[in-house]
């Protein structure tokens, strides 16, 4: 769940980052940025999950 919580850090911190930023454009690449960290966070979510289902089926 180490990764979990990295991705989902830095999806918040780039979020942040978004709102704060005075220039739109830089504000639509934090927002991507971010997205893609979100995307990260869901993909080590499932990974995580299934990791643990494979040690309960033991």
């Amino acid at each position: 769940m180490n990764a979990c919580s990295h991705c989902w850090s830095r999806y918040m911190d780039a979020m942040v980052l978004s709102r704060e930023a005075s220039d739109p454009s830089i504000s639509k690449a934090l927002i991507r940025e971010a997205y893609t960290w979100l995307q990260r966070y869901f993909d080590a979510e499932d990974r995580a999950v299934a990791q643990l289902e494979r040690l309960a089926a033991r």
